[in-house]
């Protein structure tokens, strides 16, 4: 079952501002699943879609991001496509690529968003 916006917005603490939002599909070592990154005022979010009545999250604070970029082409031969958009990220010792994106025109909104956030 797809997650919703709202459905995300529950693992969110009160105090937690909603900036943005894209529908995307995580690459994180040997795990891809589709759902939904949030970027708030202090972390990043991603709820991915339910299997099997359990959905899986992943926070990422803004404090530990290295780096987060776009890129058009395979990353680390993960996709099969080149050339198409994808976001990269580095978070403490590890290497993430969102890819997949519902909505691709909002990307660029997006990685502008966040990487303001990193200053």
């Amino acid at each position: 079952m797809k997650i919703s916006l709202e459905a995300a917005k529950e693992h969110l603490k009160n105090s937690k501002e909603v900036l943005s939002s894209l529908f995307c599909t995580i690459e994180t070592g040997y795990i891809s699943r589709s759902g939904i990154l949030i970027a708030t005022t202090e972390k990043i979010l991603f709820c991915a879609d339910y299997m099997f009545g359990k959905g899986l999250k992943w926070e990422f604070e803004y404090s530990h991001i290295s780096r987060f970029s776009e890129t058009s082409g395979i990353v680390l031969d993960r996709g099969p496509v080149p050339f198409i958009k994808k976001l990269v990220m580095n978070y403490k010792d590890e290497f993430i690529v969102f890819t997949n994106f519902s909505t691709p025109a909002k990307v660029s909104d997006f990685l502008t968003l966040v990487q303001s956030k990193l200053k």
